[in-house]
């Protein structure tokens, strides 16, 4: 079928304007092909149309859909995608199957943006709502982002935000607002797990971790296992061990608490004819000074008493007073200032309060952003988009934006085709 008119006009009531589909089997590669200045085809449902267009898409596209009411555009599929989308050539990509499926080489496959509200929304009933998967390790430092499998980034609020079952109790006097905030009322907030490296790895340049509980009978932080520190520890509280008892309960041990670093150590010996020579524990010796220690001595049978003399760096001798010449057996108590730590303070001043930027009383009213601050926010992953695209690639083009679309009603549509059918009859042009 030819003509020599410029547009057809199909004034209905037929189900369709333009079908192929009483052909079966297809004869046609192509059901419809069309090619426009700005749309190879367009789309209206509802008879009214859509919202005006952003920047970004200034409505010119190889098929345009819009609708005020209804999906301006629907891709369906039994057993394959239902919409394909794609930028840039490329070359194999993960065979998957989904609702929607976008793909680019080093631009983003899928983008979800709102000025107002959810940029992305995924939900699932029984997998997964949203899923972020990268093979490739982020490698260069200072490069936010780049090869992490889900990356959140908010200038007001969480980076990213884990609820489990409903959330759990704010924290005291601190806004519920983090890098990463994970909260619930009967599970675990967060959990982290690894086989070889860290389960979780805190670190700032304030205060690395803060464990804190509002229950007097409970704990802000639980070890099962060894614990070390590198640094000093500090206790505000009481230093305490748990030791089991024969009735199957632990029972509470404190710890003496000293103004200086000492180190102890204890042994036994027994004096001939009144005289008795100690010698230091080597390994004992090396981590103490020598310069200074304190022995205590206590006899265990009958004698006149007994002192210390002669100490030196490897030893010390013990003699029996008014030069008693008894063979009594003793205990000692050898005390001696650390050697690895030189500065000492005694009673020192210290705060154990963790010093936090001052929370307000009531967060700020939320408020729509300015102009200025969406440009600003828009800005930020075009400019991180820039900066890592290859050389060599093309930028993504600037639209101009195509007049807007001509919507007819159904007696405007008659009307222009009686006035297309006129123009025929004058000119004596039809089909043939």
């Amino acid at each position: 079928m030819t003509t020599d008119d410029d547009s057809f006009i199909a004034t209905g009531p037929s189900v369709e304007g333009f079908s192929t589909f009483v052909i079966n089997p297809p004869q046609f590669d192509y059901g419809f092909a069309g090619n426009g200045v700005f749309a190879g085809a367009f789309g209206l449902a509802g008879g009214e149309v859509g919202p005006q267009t952003n920047n970004v898409f200034l409505g010119v596209a190889g098929v345009i859909g819009e609708s005020s009411d209804f999906p301006g555009a629907a891709g369906l599929s039994i057993h394959n995608i239902g919409v394909y989308g794609q930028t840039e050539e490329q070359g194999s990509v993960p065979s998957l199957v989904a609702g929607v499926y976008g793909t680019g080489n080093f631009r983003p496959g899928v983008i979800g943006w709102s000025s107002q509200n959810l940029g992305v929304q995924g939900a699932s009933f029984l997998g997964t709502g949203v899923r972020g998967t990268s093979f490739r390790s982020p490698g260069i430092q200072g490069q936010s982002g780049v090869g992490t499998g889900v990356q959140g980034t908010s200038l007001r609020a969480s980076g990213v935000t884990g609820i489990s079952g409903t959330q759990g109790p704010p924290v005291p006097g601190l806004p519920l607002t983090a890098g990463v905030l994970g909260s619930s009322a009967d599970r675990p907030g967060v959990i982290g797990t690894s086989n070889t490296h860290a389960g979780v790895h805190a670190f700032s340049n304030n205060v690395g971790i803060v464990g804190e509980t509002s229950n007097d009978a409970s704990f802000a932080g639980i070890f099962l296992g060894n614990v070390a520190v590198t640094r000093n520890l500090t206790v505000s509280g009481t230093k305490s061990a748990a030791v089991p008892f024969p009735d199957g309960t632990q029972r509470v041990l404190y710890c003496m608490e000293s103004p200086e670093l000492w180190f102890e150590d204890f042994g036994a010996a027994k004096l001939q004819a009144g005289r008795a020579v100690v010698k230091l524990d080597p390994d004992f010796a090396k981590v103490v000074t020598l310069n200074e220690y304190h022995v205590f001595l206590t006899p265990e049978d009958d004698c006149h008493g007994l002192c210390v003399s002669n100490k030196t760096a490897t030893g010390f001798e013990v003699r029996e007073l008014q030069s008693g010449t008894s063979n009594v057996a003793f205990s000692y108590r050898i005390v001696a200032r650390r050697k690895d730590i030189k500065a000492q303070q005694r009673f020192a001043k210290i705060d154990t309060r963790p010093k936090f930027p001052a929370a307000t009383a009531r967060p700020p009213r939320e408020r729509a952003p300015t102009r200025a601050e969406l440009r600003a926010f828009i800005a930020r992953p075009e400019k991180e988009a820039e900066e890592h695209r290859p050389k060599g690639a093309r930028k993504a083009k600037r639209l101009r934006a195509p007049p807007r679309i001509e919507v007819l009603d159904a007696r405007a549509a008659r009307r222009k085709a009686q006035e297309l059918k006129r123009k025929g009859a004058r000119t004596g042009k039809g089909r043939r």
